[in-house]
């Protein structure tokens, strides 16, 4: 197999040297580069393609952000990473404007190859060069919004209270005001209204609220492109109902409470993909819709072979930059290949099928994958589910 190819750009000659020798960590199929600064790998760049870039913040003759903005424009196929000793919450923030990815040093080498390789082969989700561009491209919502990553970071804080949750929900009014109409909607099923983000938090953890800021704020991303392939409001309906869906499907079936977020979570985002290929490339995907209604081909078959990636995979690999779990990154990618998956019973990627089959309004119950769920011996369950997705 061909070798995935990172840049590392530093004007630390000891980082260099570190930098260098990750090649070894990486494994056999990597292949590492280094470049002492922004000019050199612009130049390095002209002629060497590349999967990944990482580099430093800060830098003599150009800084990081220069580098990747340079990148935006002139080379946006690779993975952009940023390397920084900064712990000011608005220089990373700003890094997150232009890079997908923002790493603080000092780096501890096995998480942070564990992180490379992961992204780089989650690229094999697109093997076409256009979609690679467009993921990895400005307009594709490259990176998670602030409210998300101060979110992330206070969950990862050793003494969070509800009460700091809450005071980052607020700061952003319109994402807090739908967050709320969206938890006080008939589907969460919740007994009272609820009027506070701290109340939200309560009753449907951090990691549901999280999820639901970051869902909120990609769709707000797309919205003023109004595309004519789909229907924002639609899809995001759509979305939400299956994220619901999945969850009480996975609490029906008993599994942990990590696993029903989780399950919440691939919901929410198995169709993202279709909002990158809408905003990005929305008269073909209207060509495409119509030519799969006159010909009766699937959309996944139209999606593969007009831009040789699906919905599914350019989600999946979205959601990888992201730094997403694993079991939220499979479930978006074999949603509509749910044999494919590794665990052979009950998870989050069976809920996301189901919920995904079990909506009304875009009727895909015949997509129901009834061979498989026969296989695994879960076929005598389809009645229970049917009535806790449409009781």
């Amino acid at each position: 197999m061909a070798k995935y190819r990172i840049l590392f750009v530093d004007d630390d000659a000891l980082l260099l040297e570190f930098y260098q020798m990750l090649g070894g960590y990486l494994g056999e199929h990597y292949e590492v580069f280094c470049a002492d600064g922004g000019e050199q790998a612009l130049a390095f760049l002209a002629t060497h393609s590349m999967d990944m870039v990482v580099s430093d913040l800060m830098m003599s003759d150009m800084s990081g952000q220069e580098l990747m903005t340079q990148l935006i424009r002139s080379y946006p196929e690779p993975i952009r990473c940023i390397v920084s000793g900064y712990v000011d919450q608005l220089k990373i923030a700003q890094s997150l404007m232009f890079a997908h990815r923002y790493f603080q040093k000092p780096l501890s080498l096995k998480p942070f190859c564990a992180a490379l390789r992961r992204m780089c082969e989650l690229r094999r989700l697109v093997s076409s060069p256009r979609i690679k561009q467009i993921v990895c491209g400005f307009s594709a919502l490259p990176t998670p919004p602030e409210t998300y990553r101060r979110l992330d970071e206070a969950l990862n804080a050793p003494a969070t209270s509800i009460d700091n949750i809450s005071e980052i929900v607020m700061e952003d009014a319109a994402l807090c005001l739908k967050v709320l109409r969206i938890v006080n909607s008939a589907e969460f099923g919740v007994a009272r209204r609820i009027a506070t983000p701290a109340e939200a938090v309560q009753i449907l953890g951090v990691e549901i609220l999280r999820s639901l800021m970051l869902g909120v704020q990609a769709f707000k991303f797309y919205e003023s492109a109004e595309p004519k392939s789909l229907s924002m409001t639609q899809l995001w309906n759509h979305s939400l109902k299956v994220a619901i869906g999945a969850r009480k499907l996975a609490r029906l079936e008993n599994l942990t409470p990590e696993q029903s977020e989780e399950a919440f979570v691939a919901g929410l985002f198995h169709d993202i993909g279709k909002l990158v290929l809408a905003a990005n490339a929305d008269a073909e995907y209207v060509s495409g819709m119509k030519r799969s209604h006159a010909e009766g081909i699937s959309m996944i078959q139209m999606e593969r072979e007009i831009f040789g990636a699906t919905h599914a995979d350019i989600g999946a690999y979205l959601l990888g930059l992201w730094g997403m779990p694993d079991s939220v990154i499979e479930a978006v990618e074999l949603h509509h290949s749910v044999e494919a998956g590794h665990e052979k019973c009950f998870s989050p990627l069976l809920a996301v099928h189901i919920a995904q089959c079990f909506d009304s309004e875009t009727n895909r119950i015949s997509e129901l994958n009834d061979d498989y769920l026969k296989q695994i011996g879960l076929d005598h369950r389809i009645g229970e589910w049917t009535k806790a997705l449409t009781g």
